[in-house]
Order: structure tokens, then C-alpha cells, then sequence
């Protein structure tokens, strides 16, 4: 996400979705949720120091998780009340939502596993049925191994099944309090789930990658949205650079215990958790008030935002790109530093990625016209 976001349709979301307000800082906490996950998949298994081990590049999809949750529900929050208010049906509700979905994730997703599928990369043939029904993150969480360069296809998998169900909840729970109560409910299921999968079964994929593990993260976005929508006064505390500055502090202490003493508990059960109570700050910031000064400066240049806009691609082919390196190098007989591999990943990626907006994402993107919100 993906505009602002994961990676999907709410990937641009709020941009197109006129009545709901462009939130353009989002595009660069997408950039700094991408660039943590390619820095982790590239460069950090390379360092030495612990305390660099230990950076928390990793939840980088965490964030993205959060945003994605945020945004959706931001979305479908606006449109059930607009619904329910004009009288309408639930199922045009639900077609154009997940006609909107289908064009934006699709599209380059299906064209890479085909291609891939064609040219018999390695695992993309025996793992074709699990790619093609978007649940890599099943597979791995039963057999808790590796996909090689198809690993980063788990997020994408948990944040399909997430949005196969979660417009249903607003169905369900239309009154808000019975909603909020009922993504609470989700959050307390899916960490009861992760210690459960952590002490008893002990996969510590299927702790991570796990549909239900991975709910209360993306429960956090949408209970930010709810309390944005529900109850203003508490979201623009919320959204205060006091409560990140102490949420920061806090998250650092806990990193910082956890690299020395080595709890494997806490970086299991709470790390991430906390990462992504962190996240909710973050986006409570970026979309209530918004970061002033140089931060919000270099959150609102048009690379970043651009960058932003193109993540979803990014995240596709990034972790792909190793390969093509090598393959590029060994024929030019080049012999590249390090740090010049490093800046070439990136060269090839954010290549790719803008030739894949350029070409196929944006004009599909166009047919989403067709299917427009609803307006206030």
C-alpha cells in the first residue's frame, strides 16, 4: 500500500475520494514503511553490531498494515453512513468496493506471478496455487519455511483475506458503538491467537504470518478511523507529537531491553505490537495535524509523495530485484561494491515500479472511475 497506501486500493483512496480529504503526508509514512521493508529484506542481515540487528526495519509492514486498516475504514465508514442515509442496498456498497480493490491489487500482481510462472522461477511453479489464491501466508504458516523470492507475498495474502471480510463487520455492527466493540473484540481474538500459536505450537512463522496473528494490527488502523469519525475531540489528542514522543521512548527502552537481555517472549508477543500502537500515533499525526518543520517538509516533496503513490510496486518487485542484479553484473562482468549493489537495487526497483504505474497500474487505475464513492 498503497495516493496515500499497502499496497492496495487504499492506495490512493483518499486522493480520489474527494469528500474525504487528501491526506498527502500518509504518501510518506508509505515511503518510510517501504524503504524499512527493502533495508531489512536487502542490508540488514549483512550488519554485525547488535544494536543494528536489532533495528525494527522488519515492521515496516506493520505500518503498512496499520495505514491499510486506517484508510480502508476511513472509507468504508464515510460510504455505510452516506448508504444508509440515501437508503440504499448493501450490495452496490459491496460491488464497488471490491470492484475498486480488484483493479488497483490485481492487475500487476497476476502479470508477476504468470510471467514468473512462464519463465520457471525458482518456486513459482510449486507454489502456483497457493500465489494464485493469494494464501502464501497460510502455506507457510503449515509448513513454517521459507518461499525464497516469493516471501514478502505473505503480507499481501493476510491484507486480501483482511478485506474479504472486514466490510462485512460494518454490515453487521452498523451502530458505532456495537463496531467498535466488535474491532476490539477482533484485536483481543487475533493476540489470544498469536499466544497460542507462540507457546503451543511454536512455528514461528505461523506466530507472524497467520491471518488472525496479524488482525489486531490491522484492527488499529480501522479503531483509529472509528475514533477520528466517532470521537474527534479524543483523536486530535491523540493525534498530539506528545503522546509519539512518549510512545517513541517507550518503544525505544523495550528495544533496547529486549537487544540486551534477548527476550524472545517480548519480541514474539509485544514488540510488534507496540510498533504498531506506534504507527497509530503516527498516522494520528500525519492526518490530524500533521508534522511541521523539516519533517513535514520532506513528507510533502513531490519525490516522496510520487514515490508514495508507486509503493505498491516497490513492494512487488523488490525483493525479486537481487536476482536480477546478480544476473545483469555476471553478464557485463562487473564487480560491484556493496554500497554501489545497494544504490542499484534501488535504481531497479523504483525503475520498475514507475514503469509499472506508468504502464499498466495507472491506466487500469483509470476504469476505477466508473465505480466512484459515494458523495456526501
Amino acid at each position: 500500500m498503497r495516493n496515500s497506501k499497502s499496497f492496495d486500493d487504499s492506495q490512493g483512496a483518499s486522493k480520489t475520494n474527494a469528500h474525504l480529504g487528501y491526506l498527502p503526508q500518509l504518501d510518506g509514512l508509505r515511503v518510510l514503511a517501504v524503504g524499512m521493508v527493502m533495508m531489512g529484506h536487502w542490508w540488514q542481515w549483512k550488519w554485525t553490531q547488535p544494536i543494528l540487528k536489532g533495528l525494527p526495519l522488519v515492521h515496516g509492514v506493520t505500518l503498512f498494515f496499520v495505514l491499510s486498516g486506517y484508510l480502508i475504514t476511513r472509507i468504508l465508514l464515510q460510504e455505510n453512513q452516506i448508504r444508509i442515509h440515501n437508503g440504499q442496498g448493501y450490495l452496490p456498497f459491496m460491488v464497488r468496493f471490491y470492484v475498486r480493490r480488484t483493479l488497483r491489487i490485481f492487475p500487476l500482481y497476476y502479470m508477476v506471478i504468470f510471467s514468473l510462472f512462464l519463465i520457471d522461477y525458482p518456486n513459482a511453479r510449486e507454489l502456483f496455487p497457493w500465489l494464485l489464491s493469494y494464501t502464501t501466508n497460510i502455506y507457510q504458516s503449515i509448513h513454517n519455511t521459507y518461499v525464497g523470492d516469493f516471501n514478502h507475498f505473505w503480507s499481501l495474502g493476510v491484507e486480501e483475506q483482511f478485506y474479504l471480510f472486514w466490510p462485512w463487520l460494518l454490515l453487521a455492527f452498523p451502530r458505532s458503538k456495537s463496531l467498535i466493540w466488535a474491532m476490539l473484540g477482533i484485536a483481543v481474538l487475533g493476540m489470544g491467537t498469536r499466544i497460542y500459536l507462540a507457546v503451543e505450537v511454536g512455528k514461528w512463522m505461523a506466530t507472524s504470518y497467520f491471518t488472525l496473528s496479524c488482525m489486531p494490527i490491522l484492527a488499529m488502523g480501522g479503531i483509529l478511523a472509528w475514533i477520528q469519525r466517532y470521537r474527534p475531540t479524543f483523536a486530535l489528542r491523540l493525534g498530539r507529537g506528545s503522546w509519539l514522543l512518549v510512545f517513541f521512548f517507550l518503544y525505544l527502552a523495550g528495544l533496547l531491553l529486549q537487544i540486551k537481555f534477548q527476550w524472545g517472549w517480548y519480541k514474539e508477543l509485544v514488540d510488534e505490537y507496540f510498533f504498531a500502537l506506534l504507527s497509530m500515533l503516527l498516522i494520528a499525526k500525519a492526518s490530524m495535524h500533521g508534522f511541521k518543520g523539516w519533517s513535514g517538509k520532506i513528507l510533502m516533496t513531490r519525490g516522496i509523495r510520487y514515490t508514495g503513490q508507486i509503493s505498491y510496486g516497490l513492494y512487488v518487485f523488490h525483493l525479486f530485484i537481487p536476482n536480477l542484479t546478480h544476473w545483469i553484473t555476471s553478464r557485463l562482468n562487473l564487480h560491484l561494491g556493496e554500497a554501489a549493489t545497494l544504490v542499484l537495487y534501488f535504481v531497479l526497483t523504483f525503475g520498475m515500479a514507475h514503469a509499472s504505474w506508468v504502464l499498466i497500474e495507472r491506466p487500469i487505475n483509470r476504469i476505477k472511475h466508473r465505480f466512484p464513492y459515494l458523495k456526501a
